[in-house]
């Protein structure tokens, strides 16, 4: 029995093998970055104030992962400032961290807390794996830039107090009935009163609403401006103002990154100012072909490096990127 015990393994591993089943098993790769657990302290934080959110995260072998300082604000909270952390081995070969980030919250009740957005490629031969500051992001080459991998976790939520000083007072925060706040005894006068300045109030507001209207169509049909056309002339305005010359480069390529997104955003609808450069200038390819993203894709890395990595470029260098998202523009066939 025992013998029989022992053979059993290895006769159930030859079905497997044989099976056709078996052949179907795909092992999924495992992902680049898995929140286990996350906590905050104090546990119910109180509304304006900065608290500490702990995350435990586990890392997938092999690749290099680049943790941000900040975390990407949620509608009612956001960072109070840099985060830190610490690494140690995990198991399977995979990396824990543990990240504390501060964070703020701006909401009585349940509060959806900042996202974590996560960077990682492969681990080239030879390298050692594991965390890195997402501020080496910047020096990342153009081969190693393909191989990135964008992760954004969703943490959860937490649950903001009111302050100890605004307790009863929380009626600035949560809207209330108007009878709590106004009383509930109207005299038949003011209540005309108050129905005559509201009906005005609509009155002089459709009114203005109208001509404002009637002003922007005259506009238009004067000038006759289409969107890359205004693109081009926000450009123009934006080299005349001389920021990458008096020190202001990184507002420099913000507006003129802004532009290019503004007017990419008209062109395809679908393409709203959340995506990252990458995507953008991987959705422009998509549509108009790599030859005319040739010129424009150094200058959107050149302004991630003024964004992310603390590149200073020089007026002159500045002014050429400036030059190459003009260019592209210009050269945009119209819809």
């Amino acid at each position: 029995m025992r013998r029989l015990a022992r053979l059993w393994p290895l006769v159930a591993g030859s079905f497997l093998v044989a099976s056709p089943a078996a052949a179907e098993v795909v092992f999924q790769e495992a992902p680049p970055i898995r929140l286990v657990a996350f906590t905050n302290e104090p546990r119910e934080p109180e509304f304006g104030t900065v608290f500490e959110l702990y995350l435990s995260l586990r890392l997938a072998p092999d690749r290099v992962t680049f943790l941000p300082d900040t975390l990407i604000p949620d509608e009612h909270a956001f960072s109070g400032g840099p985060g830190h952390w610490t690494a140690a081995p995990g198991p399977a070969d995979s990396i824990d961290v543990q990240a504390t980030y501060p964070v703020m919250g701006f909401l009585n009740g349940g509060v959806q807390l900042p996202w974590l957005e996560v960077w990682s490629r492969p681990a080239a031969a030879g390298e050692q794996p594991g965390p890195r500051p997402a501020s080496e992001l910047a020096g990342v080459g153009e081969t190693e830039r393909t191989a990135l991998q964008r992760t954004l976790l969703e943490i959860g939520g937490a649950l903001i107090l009111v302050p100890s000083e605004m307790q009863g007072q929380e009626a600035s925060i949560d809207p209330r009935p108007p009878a709590d706040v106004l009383g509930g005894e109207w005299s038949v006068w003011l209540l005309a009163a108050l129905g005559v300045t509201l009906a005005a109030t609509l009155l002089l507001v459709g009114m203005f609403v109208v001509s404002r209207r009637t002003a922007l169509g005259a506009a238009a049909l004067g000038l006759g401006s289409s969107p890359r056309e205004e693109a081009l002339r926000e450009l123009d305005d934006l080299l005349a103002r001389g920021w990458h010359d008096n020190g202001r480069v990184d507002e420099f390529y913000d507006a003129t990154t802004g532009v290019l997104r503004r007017l990419s955003e008209i062109e395809e609808p679908e393409w709203r100012r959340a995506l990252t450069s990458t995507e953008l200038v991987g959705r422009i390819e998509g549509r108009w072909g790599a030859a005319p993203v040739e010129k424009l894709r150094p200058a959107i890395w050149a302004a991630e490096r003024v964004k992310f990595g603390g590149h200073r470029p020089a007026p002159t260098a500045a002014e050429a990127d400036w030059t190459a998202v003009r260019d592209w523009i210009r050269g945009v066939p119209e819809a």
